[in-house]
């Protein structure tokens, strides 16, 4: 695997430098003579070092304790071809990760492979991660008009229910997608039948899990989404997919963008997401169909950026098994599979259990004007309440606040458009409920400390 994933690194710079590459006995042709195959082909490539301390609270012990430890460095090497006849290309990506230290508590840090195979086998008591190389984009592509097609190891990227987890870089699905772009219209189709988040080396089949936790294979997923750019400002757009027969999802977006006097705007945004299992004789998700409302405003002003957003979830669980918490992806564990899901608010909790109301506020201000070139700096603050679990009586509430601060460099040591970031959490759980129980996606307090770096290799 090791030497394989060597010689694909070299012929990836090989195929980058090629156009560059004559023998001793010809001259170059000039650019502009070359076949757009190679004159348009684009090679990237980035360095990126991540560092966290995540310390969480303990109700037995009435102490906090290290959760996750690790310093981890990532490259990714991307090639984009141009196009044969202007009908045909293909891209392809690669990225490493290698743990300069890691002592979290076990090797789920997510920045680099995990030692297990898939989410659904996922051994806890191991905590080395495992230092590796994975493809993660291997495609080939086709346009004519305004139809485009592309199949292989892809991410989704037209209207549709599939999205992709992110590390530093995406997850990958195994299929095709295809659609078109006809005047306002987009529209977009997908399929899939194995997948893998960034933390995996490798694809997976999708699985699903039964209420006496026996696994069955989950054929495929696909998807169908339609975008209408009403306007230059306002869009709008609907999607649907299932997973074979397990569940199925849904949305409802609506984008409008409207420019102020004096160069100032305001983003505004109203989603609604669907999820339901496809047979209520099933019912192992839910017990009755599962909604998650979102509502989002940003305003830039000057060199000021403020979000005010809000959420409302429903979740129906009456058994204990049923998740109690909207996940928006066509299978149940996290990295089985991923959602076309926008909002994040980077406060740790996903805001997102049977009944929650949830606020968020966020104040960023780039320094720029105060001499400080490159710097910008943000508060936020999330605060959910009302969440409900068929397991307790007890409703469940919770609160955040994070700092933000990030440099973007325009010179010296390190290349034009690197950027530093620092970014802190301090996250409340408002009840004494333990980890994970009763409610199934939340955690006890904790202190989360992230510090990155991307680096641009190439420009």
């Amino acid at each position: 695997m090791k030497k394989m994933l060597s010689l694909m690194i070299t012929a990836l710079f090989v195929l980058s430098a090629w156009p560059l590459l004559a023998d001793d006995e010809r001259e170059v042709e000039p650019a502009e003579e070359l076949h757009p195959f190679f004159r348009d082909m684009k090679f990237n490539a980035n360095l990126y070092y991540f560092q966290r301390y995540r310390d969480r609270y303990d109700l037995e012990s009435d102490r906090y304790g290290v959760n996750l430890d690790h310093a981890t460095a990532q490259l990714s090497l991307d090639l984009q071809s141009g196009w044969l006849n202007d009908l045909i290309g293909f891209d392809f990506g690669i990225f490493g990760a290698y743990d300069f230290r890691n002592k979290s508590a076990s090797a789920d840090h997510e920045m680099n492979f995990v030692p297990w195979r898939d989410p659904w086998h996922a051994k806890w008591d191991r905590i080395k991660n495992k230092d590796a190389a994975s493809v993660y984009k291997a495609l080939v592509k086709v346009k004519s008009g305004p139809v485009w097609a592309r199949a292989g190891y892809f991410q989704p990227q037209g209207p549709g229910v599939l999205g992709v987890n992110w590390s530093f870089l995406p997850g990958t699905y195994q299929g095709a997608e295809a659609g078109f772009d006809l005047g306002r219209w987009s529209l977009a189709a997908a399929w899939a039948n194995q997948y893998k988040a960034p933390w995996y080396t490798t694809t997976y089949h999708f699985q699903q899990q039964d209420a006496d936790g026996e696994l069955h294979e989950v054929g495929h997923l696909w998807s169908l989404g339609a975008r209408y750019q009403a306007t230059d400002n306002l869009s709008l757009e609907v999607a649907y997919g299932e997973s074979k027969n397990y569940l199925w999802n849904a949305h409802f977006k609506l984008k409008y963008n409207l420019p102020l006097n004096g160069g100032d705007s305001l983003y505004l945004t109203w989603q609604t997401y669907f999820m339901n299992d496809q047979s209520a004789a099933l019912d192992d998700n839910f017990s009755a169909m599962a909604q998650h409302h979102y509502l989002g405003a940003v305003y830039s002003t000057g060199p000021w950026v403020i979000n005010a957003e809000g959420t409302f979830t429903r979740a129906p669980n009456s058994e204990p098994g049923q998740a109690g918490y909207f996940a928006y992806r066509l299978t149940r564990p996290s990295g089985g599979s991923k959602g076309a899901y926008e909002p994040w608010w980077d406060l740790r909790s996903d805001w997102n259990h049977h009944n929650e109301k949830a606020m968020f506020l966020k104040v960023g201000r780039s320094l720029d004007d105060m001499g400080l070139t490159g710097v910008k700096a943000a508060v936020s603050g999330a605060y959910g309440w009302d969440g409900r679990s068929s397991q307790t009586s007890q409703k469940f509430s919770e609160a955040a606040l994070g700092l933000d601060l990030s440099y973007t460099f325009s010179g010296g040591g390190l290349m034009d458009g690197s950027v530093l970031a620092l970014h802190f959490t301090y996250y409340d759980n408002l009840t004494n409920l333990p980890n994970w129980n009763p409610y199934h996606n939340a955690f006890q307090d904790e202190h989360d400390i992230k510090l990155s770096l991307v680096i641009p290799l190439t420009k």
